[in-house]
C-alpha cells in the first residue's frame, strides 16, 4: 500500500492548483487528468509531480484548446507537435487581438460621440472649421426606384458588411442640400464613413473649411425641421452652401431608449 503522507488529497491538490475540487473530479471522469492512485475507499490522491501536468492543461486551456483536444494532445505530444500547436495558436491569438482592437475602436467612437452629443444638448447653430476628410461611400442611392426604409436598411447592411465596418454607428449619411430645400431630405445620396487614405473607387473628399453645424434632437422623422432652421440661418447670414449635408448619428438606440433623446449632428459646407 502506498504511503498517503507522500500524496495530496483531492482537496489539498485542488487548493495548490487554484481550482475547485469538482474540477479534478471532472478531469478524472473524462480521463484527462487522473489521480496517482485511489485508496480502498475510492478516495483520490495526487502526487506533487502531477502539478506540472496540471499546469500544462491550464496553459493549453488559456490558449483556447478544448478539453477533448487537450486529452488527445497529452497522449501524443512531442516537440514538433508542440511547435505546430504554437503556430496555430499564434494565428488564433492574432485574430482575437484584431477583434478586441475592433471592439475597442467601436467603444471609443461611441464614447466620443455620446460625450459630444451631451456637451451640445443646448447649443444653437454655429460655424465650425473642419480638416480635410476622406470618405468611404456607398453606391449612389439618390432617386432610387425603391426608397423604402427596408431598401435603405438593405444598402446599409450591405455597406457595413462589404467594408467590414466594426463601428456601425460611425456610418453617416450624405444628402444633397438641393433635395433638402425641396423638403426631400429622405432622398439620401450616400452612406459614408470617415477613413484613412487608401485606394478604393468609392472614396470622396470632404474639403477642409467652414461648416454650418446643428444638432437635431429627437426622432429622425422630424429632422427636416432642423434643416429648415439651418437653411434659414444660412440664408440670413448670406452663406453660400456646398453640395451635401452630412449627418452623424451621435445618440441612437444603443444609448437611448426613447427616440425623443436621439441626437443627430448635421454639417452643411459653407463655400
Amino acid at each position: 500500500m502506498k504511503k498517503k503522507k507522500n500524496y495530496l488529497t483531492a482537496g489539498e491538490f485542488a487548493k495548490i492548483c487554484g481550482v475547485a475540487k469538482h474540477v479534478l473530479f471532472h478531469y478524472d471522469e473524462i480521463h484527462l487528468f487522473q489521480p496517482a492512485y485511489r485508496d480502498e475507499h475510492g478516495y483520490r490522491y495526487y502526487s506533487y509531480h502531477q502539478y506540472d501536468t496540471f499546469l500544462v492543461i491550464t496553459n493549453l486551456k488559456k490558449m483556447g484548446m478544448s478539453l477533448s483536444a487537450i486529452r488527445i494532445y497529452l497522449k501524443q505530444r512531442d516537440p514538433q507537435m508542440f511547435l505546430r500547436l504554437l503556430d496555430e495558436k499564434y494565428a488564433d491569438i492574432d485574430s482575437q487581438i484584431a477583434q478586441l482592437e475592433s471592439i475597442k475602436r467601436m467603444m471609443n467612437w461611441m464614447q466620443q460621440a455620446t460625450t459630444s452629443a451631451l456637451a451640445h444638448q443646448h447649443d444653437e447653430i454655429c460655424v465650425v472649421t473642419l480638416p480635410n476628410a476622406t470618405l468611404l461611400c456607398s453606391k449612389d442611392m439618390e432617386n432610387a426606384t425603391d426608397r423604402s426604409f427596408a431598401n435603405y436598411m438593405e444598402e446599409y447592411i450591405h455597406f457595413v458588411k462589404e467594408h467590414h465596418i466594426a463601428v456601425q454607428e460611425s456610418v453617416g449619411t450624405m444628402v444633397r442640400i438641393e433635395n433638402i430645400r425641396k423638403q426631400d431630405n429622405f432622398n439620401f445620396s450616400y452612406l459614408y464613413q470617415i477613413v484613412a487614405e487608401y485606394d478604393h473607387q468609392q472614396l470622396k473628399k470632404r474639403a477642409r473649411g467652414n461648416y454650418l453645424c446643428g444638432w437635431h434632437k429627437g426622432s429622425y422623422q422630424y429632422i427636416q425641421q432642423t434643416y429648415d432652421k439651418m437653411l434659414a440661418y444660412a440664408d440670413n447670414k448670406g452663406y453660400v452652401l456646398g453640395e451635401f449635408a452630412y449627418e452623424e448619428y451621435l445618440i441612437a438606440d444603443i444609448a437611448q431608449r426613447e427616440e425623443d433623446g436621439y441626437v443627430t449632428k448635421i454639417l452643411l459646407e459653407i463655400l
